[in-house]
C-alpha cells in the first residue's frame, strides 16, 4: 500500500510540475508586459507589487519542483528588486536589467523542456548580470531572522565596498551560497532550523566554488566563541555586545583584506580560528 501511495505521490508531483512549466510562458509574458509599462510611465507600486509577487512565486515553485536553477535566476533578481524602495528607485537602467532576466528565464524554460540538468550558459550570463549590477567590490551573504540585529550589521557595513544579500531563513541561505557567487559569509548561531554553524560547516565541506570564502558567526555565546578550533568553524567570531557593530566592521575588513593595520580595530570579543 504504502509503494501504492509512494508511486501516485510522484505522479502527482510530476503533474504539478508540468502544470507549473506549461504557466511560466504566460507568466513571463506578464512580467514583460509590467516592465514595458513602468520604462514607459514610471514605476507605480500597482505594476511593481505584481512584477515582484510574479517573481516570488516562481522563485518558490522553482524550489518545490528541483528548478534551482529557476530560483537562482529569481532570487538575483529579487535581490535587484529588494534596492529599489518598493520600485521608488526602480530606474531605467534597473528595468532594462530586469527584462534580460526575464529574457535569461525564457532561454532556460527552453533548456529545461530540452531535458538538461545542467546549465552552464545560463549561469555565466548570470555572473554577466550579477556583475552589471554589482557597482561594490564585494557581496556578502548575511543570515539572521533578527530585523533589529541586520539593520545593525547593514549600518556597520555601510561605508565598506560591499553589497549585503540579506536572509532569515538558515535553510535557504546554505542553497544560495552552495550555488552562487559570494565573497563572504556573516551568519549568527541562532537560527531556528539550521543554525549558523551547521550552515559554515556544510559550506566548508561542499564542494561549492564557494567552500574557502571567510565566514563570520555573530554569537551571545564567549565560550562558544572561544572554543572555535576546527577546520569547519568560523573564520572570525564576534560576540554581541556593546560593541558588535565596530567588531564586525573590523572582522569584515579582515576577512575581505580590506584592513592592512592588523586588529587595531577590533576588541577582544572578537576572536580569529586557529
Amino acid at each position: 500500500m504504502s509503494s501504492i501511495n509512494s508511486d501516485t505521490f510522484q505522479q502527482m508531483l510530476l503533474q504539478l510540475r508540468n502544470t507549473f512549466l506549461e504557466e511560466i510562458p504566460e507568466k513571463l509574458d506578464r512580467l514583460d508586459q509590467l516592465l514595458v509599462a513602468m520604462e514607459k510611465t514610471g514605476a507605480n507600486s500597482e505594476s511593481f507589487n505584481e512584477f515582484y509577487r510574479i517573481i516570488h512565486s516562481l522563485k518558490g515553485s522553482g524550489g518545490t519542483f528541483g528548478l534551482h536553477i529557476i530560483t537562482t535566476i529569481c532570487h538575483q533578481l529579487e535581490d535587484l528588486l529588494n534596492t529599489t524602495d518598493g520600485g521608488a528607485k526602480y530606474t531605467p537602467a534597473l528595468i532594462t536589467i530586469s527584462l534580460d532576466y526575464v529574457d535569461l528565464l525564457r532561454i532556460t524554460l527552453g533548456q529545461v523542456h530540452a531535458g538538461n540538468t545542467g546549465f552552464p550558459q545560463t549561469e555565466e550570463r548570470l555572473n554577466g548580470l550579477r556583475k552589471q549590477l554589482a557597482q561594490k567590490q564585494f557581496t556578502v551573504l548575511i543570515i539572521d531572522n533578527s530585523k533589529l540585529l541586520t539593520q545593525i550589521y547593514l549600518e556597520a557595513l555601510a561605508e565598506l565596498p560591499l553589497r549585503s544579500v540579506v536572509m532569515a531563513d538558515g535553510y535557504t541561505a546554505l542553497m544560495r551560497v552552495l550555488t552562487e557567487p559570494f565573497d563572504l559569509l556573516i551568519t549568527t548561531n541562532e537560527i531556528p532550523v539550521l543554525n549558523g554553524i551547521a550552515i559554515i560547516g556544510a559550506l566548508k565541506l561542499s564542494a561549492s566554488k564557494n567552500r574557502n570564502i571567510k565566514t563570520i558567526l555573530v554569537t551571545s555565546n564567549t565560550n562558544l566563541a572561544k572554543s572555535q578550533s576546527l577546520a569547519t568553524d568560523a573564520d572570525y567570531t564576534v560576540i554581541k555586545d556593546a560593541k558588535l557593530a565596530q567588531n564586525l566592521t573590523g572582522a569584515t575588513k579582515l576577512a575581505l583584506a580590506l584592513n592592512h593595520s592588523g586588529d587595531a580595530s577590533i576588541s577582544g570579543n572578537c576572536f580569529k580560528s586557529v
